[in-house]
């Protein structure tokens, strides 16, 4: 069984969990580059022909070396398509079947938001060829991964688990640990990171570049989200229509307690918890949440969508928001809103950067 674990904030945070994915691997097959210096040397730019040569024909993406990403030991000097197999291509760029495992196997052990390890398969797969777009956009505006930030993500990783050595004070005690407990080269590894690095650090620029604007409905509507609350309990079902003729049995409050009485269906107590967290963490739609928040305690609600799931929801307990208390609380919220937006307003760009990419996958 493959753990999953969740992200928290902060970089050495993230870093930490990131490496507990990493933790989870079996050897894979992968050849390595042995001319790399030792760690701690400068990384080298190259330049956008020499990146779309390594992209094409299975070089390393994310550094000076020749390969790392790939599958295959090849130097970046014979032209594609003679120098591997294609696995797709963006921007009109072949992308080697390499270089594509190289941005698998990332995505395949690093959870959200750096990987994808925590989706399920078929839905992996758009998220590593996004990663590749990402990664081309940012080598085209010039993002790199310093040296320094490996540096500090490497060593916060080591002092997350208890490792008395750092990447740069003891490169060989360093190696030997990246060798026994991922599977895998150093140079593998830090491509890995700087890999994700250069992705993050796009996302990051990108969001402070977005520019938004919040008005006094949008700020109030935001406190309200948060500042009404709901608690009770709800049945979960896989499809709309069973869910539908589940409520149609038991919406009326007698019917629900015979209904639990008998053990019939799996009862689940929720606590209390803000609209904006049903919204935000399992889709359920505005108006519907604060329609069931309307309702008398007691109630039982019609079917609302749950993540993946339908849930008929009965409300025990609830509480209101008050806006005399927003003015106090105003300047936060508009900053939050404001951020809000901003990450919007990323998603929209990422999608725009992903149809010019004219993706095609082979």
């Amino acid at each position: 069984m493959t753990r999953r674990l969740g992200m928290t904030h902060g970089p050495v945070a993230r870093a930490s969990q990131v490496l507990g994915a990493l933790l989870m691997l079996t050897p894979w097959a992968w050849a390595q580059d042995k001319t790399r210096g030792q760690p701690g040397q400068s990384d080298v730019g190259i330049s956008m022909e020499e990146y779309l040569s390594r992209l094409s024909a299975g070089g390393d993406l994310s550094g000076p070396a020749p390969v790392v990403g790939s599958s295959l030991a090849l130097a970046p000097a014979v032209p594609w398509p003679r120098q591997e197999r294609v696995a797709g291509e963006i921007f009109g760029t072949p992308v080697s079947v390499g270089n594509y495992a190289f941005a698998k196997r990332v995505a395949s052990m690093f959870p959200r938001p750096w990987g994808a390890s925590d989706l399920p398969e078929a839905e992996r797969e758009p998220a590593i060829w996004e990663s590749l777009i990402l990664h081309y956009e940012a080598f085209r505006r010039g993002v790199r991964a310093t040296d320094e930030e490996v540096e500090t993500m490497v060593n916060g990783l080591l002092r997350n688990y208890d490792r008395p050595f750092g990447r740069r004070d003891d490169p060989d005690a360093y190696r030997r640990w990246v060798v026994e407990t991922l599977y895998e080269e150093v140079e593998l590894f830090e491509n890995q990171i700087r890999y994700l690095i250069q992705i993050q650090k796009l996302k990051d620029q990108m969001l402070q570049e977005q520019r938004t604007v919040a008005d006094e409905e949008e700020l109030r509507q935001e406190f309200l989200n948060e500042k009404h609350h709901v608690g009770g309990e709800m049945v979960t079902f896989d499809t709309q229509e069973d869910a539908q003729t589940f409520y149609e049995q038991v919406n009326d409050p007698k019917a629900w307690e015979t209904m639990k009485a008998k053990g019939d269906s799996k009862v689940r107590p929720v606590s209390l918890m803000t609209l904006e967290a049903y919204m935000d963490l399992w889709g359920i739609p505005k108006d519907q949440m604060y329609a069931f928040h309307a309702m008398e305690l007691g109630a039982v609600g019609p079917p609302m969508p749950f993540g993946k799931h339908w849930c008929v929801y009965r409300l025990l307990e609830k509480r209101t928001g008050d806006l005399k208390d927003f003015p106090a609380a105003r300047d936060a919220y508009q900053k939050q809103v404001e951020m809000k937006k901003k990450y919007e307003a990323l998603k929209r760009w990422i999608e725009q950067l992903k149809v010019s990419a004219r993706l095609r996958v082979f």
